[in-house]
């Protein structure tokens, strides 16, 4: 079920939204276009959790910044490309470990990414929008998580909150400059789709 709250920090700005998910299924395109008419549609006919994060996402003005170690959701990939498509500046910081092959659309639509290929998990989960929102929580951009698993994420433009996370996105991304190896068995399967993902980002930064 999609949960909205609202709070106020200590220094007054809003705490705007709390969202609970699993969202309990997928929702109905043709109902998001305003036109299902298929009377035993089994998909959602509401506003879920997922596209209460995607409409705040295209409310970005200047710039988004990701960090997330699963971006495989493509509801939200493609509003991050369309957001680079009206002159968004996007910025994603991602993990090595979990590469899929969904992930190549960032990389050829252009969008600026780093990929963390330390022994240790990038896990963070969090988006910076306009150095003036940030989205945090459990959740993981994936389509079965929003659906099926139980996590958590909020917004809030309480400013230190947002500042805090603003810099640790600065600190990743200075840290990451660079980053074209991927520390696996040169023969493995995941070992040559994560180097082609990274030869693929390298490529378009070029263009």
């Amino acid at each position: 079920a999609v949960v909205s709250t609202q709070s106020t920090g200590e220094d007054g700005e809003a705490i705007e939204r709390v969202l609970l998910f699993p969202d309990g299924g997928y929702q109905c395109n043709y109902w998001t276009a305003g036109d299902c008419r298929f009377p035993e549609c089994r998909m959602l006919h509401h506003v879920t959790n997922k596209t209460q994060l995607k409409q705040v996402l295209q409310a970005a003005e200047e710039t988004i910044d990701v960090c997330m170690f699963v971006t495989s959701c493509a509801v939200l990939l493609d509003t991050l490309i369309e957001a680079h498509k009206r002159g968004i500046r996007v910025r994603i910081v991602c993990d090595d470990m979990r590469i899929s092959g969904s992930q190549f659309k960032i990389a050829d639509a252009g969008l600026a990414v780093r990929v963390d290929n330390s022994q240790a998990l990038m896990h963070h989960k969090f988006v910076v929008i306009d150095d003036r929102v940030l989205m945090s929580g459990s959740y993981n951009w994936t389509a079965s998580g929003a659906a099926y698993n139980r996590e958590n994420m909020f917004v809030t433009t309480e400013r230190r909150v947002v500042a805090q996370f603003a810099a640790e996105m600065e600190k990743l991304w200075a840290m990451f400059e660079g980053s074209t190896e991927v520390q696996y068995e040169p023969l493995s399967s995941s070992s040559m789709l994560k180097n082609r993902f990274v030869h693929r980002i390298r490529e378009t930064s070029r263009r």
